[in-house]
């Protein structure tokens, strides 16, 4: 009788320590996949306005920020799948913004033309990008802001 009840014992404490794995092992899957159902980390809404507001104010003739969509149902929900965005993998802040204009050795007008089409213009830069918290590269080089720039970056540094 002992020994019965010193198996059942051992048969209670196995079944609680599988069922403490398989609870931790759900629960580490669920916080790795960003808490939705598709195993995808997406941005961080309040990071995905911020963006939207800084492509606000630009001038983009040449459409490169197609990606950038307010309208969810168009597929813009996700910042963190737009052109020139990288985010964190776990957090889906976004980390990284790549947008430079490569400077193009243009041998005639047409291609001159191309390249000034090519580039993100505007008269103010948007200080949403200071609501990026996690920003730690942004590339706007090739790009003209009225010399906005300059002072913009300084404050994203400090």
């Amino acid at each position: 009788m002992i020994m019965a009840k010193s198996m059942t014992n051992v048969n209670i404490a196995i079944v609680f320590l599988i069922t403490s794995v398989v609870l931790t092992f759900d629960t580490i899957i669920v916080l790795c996949s960003g808490n939705n159902n598709s195993g995808h980390v997406v941005c961080v809404e309040s990071e995905r306005q911020a963006l939207l507001r800084f492509k606000q104010d630009l001038s983009d003739p040449s459409n490169r920020l197609f990606s950038w969509a307010a309208d969810q149902s168009r597929g813009g929900g996700d910042c963190c799948e737009w052109v020139g965005v990288v985010c964190n993998n776990l957090t889906g802040h976004v980390e990284e913004l790549h947008l430079p204009t490569p400077f193009v050795d243009y041998r005639d007008e047409y291609e001159y033309e191309a390249f000034q089409r090519s580039r993100l213009t505007g008269g103010n830069l948007n200080p949403s990008l200071l609501d990026l918290k996690h920003l730690t590269y942004l590339d706007l080089s090739g790009n003209y802001f009225n010399g906005i720039f300059q002072a913009s970056l300084v404050l994203l540094g400090a």
